[in-house]
């Protein structure tokens, strides 16, 4: 599990690299000229209180009626949250000590709780949500054993299952167990194809990938050595954001650079060397060491929620949204605790 943590218990301090993020166009509080950002449908995300505790917070999209969704409760942390298609529900990874459970919650907070997706022993996980319809979630389950020296687990793939956790199916193809992990399902508007994240266990690289619902006709969409992480795919009907991926990457792949910046490619980007030259960087900190960073599309796909942070040293990132092309940006989270990871939903 080298992407996202060697122990479950370990998911706070883990998650504070992924958590935020800076702009091509100077502080995060600047905008040019156009649009702003849609203000339609609420954006969730977690919230770590002072203890270390994370759990979920609920605005709308403006940033009005910001209220906690889950409960901050010691020992625990709700991470990854994903509004349904029809903002039914809110699935989240609920982590609990040595354990990792998806639940669902209403967007009112009410009917909050786990769904059996038969994560038994040697299993020891389910992680990160998505939602491939209103019928259909995905998400990573884990198996043992670990390896001793690289952590990494004998299996990490990608399966899905009913919002109440029958009819489990395997997604992820035979034969990658301990050798890549898969994460973040998503489907495209028409259902005609998924993209996922795939991680290289040799050497701890990540990229884009994009299959049938089959899993037939997989192509890789990004680079290995830009790291592509957190990513969304846009279900905008038509327009410029139609059949856009958005994902973050750590230093444009330096491995000692403390930036984050914030990419868009095309998922009908083929073969590789195309994509590499569509990949669009909409913040380029490099010379700032601001992270910008876990970008998630707006459901109508005009605008993006993400995280900023001035600094790797910075102990309050927000949350914020933009337009799809980087411009018009608003803040949305007021509280002082270290907010990361947004999703946009109806």
């Amino acid at each position: 599990m080298n992407r996202r943590r060697l122990t479950l218990s370990a998911v706070v301090a883990i998650s504070a690299v992924f958590g935020p993020s800076g702009f091509a166009q100077g502080t995060a509080g600047a905008t040019t000229g156009g649009e702003l950002p849609s203000k339609q449908g609420v954006i969730v995300w977690s919230s770590r209180t002072d203890d270390g505790t994370d759990h979920l917070l609920i605005a709308h999209a403006d940033g009005s009626h910001q209220h906690e969704l889950t409960p901050a409760i010691q020992g625990t942390g709700d991470i990854d949250a994903q509004v349904s298609p029809s903002g039914d529900w809110v699935a989240y990874e609920h982590d609990a000590g040595e354990a990792a459970s998806i639940h669902l919650v209403r967007p009112s907070g009410a009917d909050d709780h786990a769904v059996d997706v038969g994560c038994v022993d040697p299993c020891v996980a389910a992680l990160s949500p998505t939602w491939l319809s209103n019928n259909r979630l995905a998400f990573t389950l884990v198996s043992g054993p670990f390896d001793p020296v690289t952590s990494n687990a004998a299996s990490a793939v990608l399966w899905t299952a009913r919002p109440d956790g029958s009819d489990l199916q395997r997604f992820s193809p035979t034969g990658i167990d301990g050798l890549y992990e898969e994460y973040f399902a998503r489907s495209s508007r028409d259902s005609s194809y998924l993209t996922f994240l795939r991680v290289r266990n040799a050497d701890g690289t990540r990229a884009m990938f994009r299959t049938a619902p089959d899993g037939s006709a997989t192509r890789q969409l990004t680079p290995w050595h830009i790291g592509a992480d957190i990513d969304d795919l846009s279900t905008a009907n038509n327009g410029p954001t139609k059949d856009l991926i958005v994902f973050e990457s750590s230093g444009r792949g330096d491995p000692n650079a403390t930036f984050y910046d914030i990419a868009t490619v095309p998922a009908t980007c083929q073969p590789l060397s195309d994509c590499v030259a569509k990949i669009r960087w909409l913040t380029d900190n490099g010379a700032t060491g601001r992270r910008n960073a876990n970008p998630q599309w707006s459901p109508d796909g005009s605008s993006l929620a993400f995280t900023d942070r001035s600094s790797i040293d910075d102990p309050n990132p927000d949350i914020w949204t933009m337009r799809y092309n980087g411009t018009q940006r608003r803040k949305i989270s007021t509280s002082a605790n270290f907010d990361y990871r947004p999703t946009w939903g109806r």
